[in-house]
């Protein structure tokens, strides 16, 4: 007899999850999925539908769980509503971004030189010239010749002065502009 029970409830337990249901008709949640807002409100229709008679809960709780149902959507929806903010507002500060940094096509301007790896001792550590400081940051001056972006980020592709080499430096980069390109060459 007991063979026959273990079989019988072998065979629910896999009609249980092929429908993806309890007997009783509750959906199962499987670990990974998400869940909504709604699941909340039908755990506690259930809870009260199913309460004893004998010993029912304290309606104050029933209260204070409405309570936090009503804050956690209203944290949902604002989670919502400043992503979409935060989608906004990056939008628009790379086409501004861009926007500036097209206006500065032809014009000599002055950036902060790319930060180049640090030359190594033969011991590994980094030589002490090489200070990270705002101070020992190096400039260059050029002209602006392009601009792109790429992974988000706007670069201007400059003509350095010194080198007359083309250099493509981000523009959060830009120091200060310098007027027209007045090293025009012959």
């Amino acid at each position: 007899m007991n063979n026959l029970k273990t079989v019988s409830n072998e065979v629910k337990t896999q009609s249980t999850r092929a429908n993806d249901k309890t007997e009783n008709g509750t959906p199962i949640i499987m670990p990974g999925k998400e869940t909504d807002k709604d699941l909340f409100l039908k755990m506690l229709v259930a809870q009260m539908s199913n309460q004893d008679p004998f010993n029912p809960q304290d309606p104050t709780q029933y209260v204070t769980q409405l309570a936090q149902f009503n804050t956690l959507e209203q944290m949902m929806n604002l989670n919502d509503g400043m992503e979409y903010l935060m989608g906004m507002t990056n939008g628009l500060l790379v086409n501004s971004a861009m926007s500036t940094a097209t206006s500065l096509i032809g014009k000599n301007v002055e950036v902060y030189a790319p930060i180049e790896k640090l030359d190594e001792k033969p011991d590994g550590e980094p030589s002490k010239d090489n200070n990270s400081d705002e101070s020992q940051k190096k400039t260059l001056t050029g002209v602006v010749e392009g601009v792109h972006m790429k992974d988000g980020i706007v670069y201007m592709d400059i003509r350095v002065d010194e080198t007359k080499e083309l250099k493509s430096i981000e523009y959060a980069a830009l120091l200060k502009v310098n007027g027209t390109n007045t090293n025009k060459e012959k």
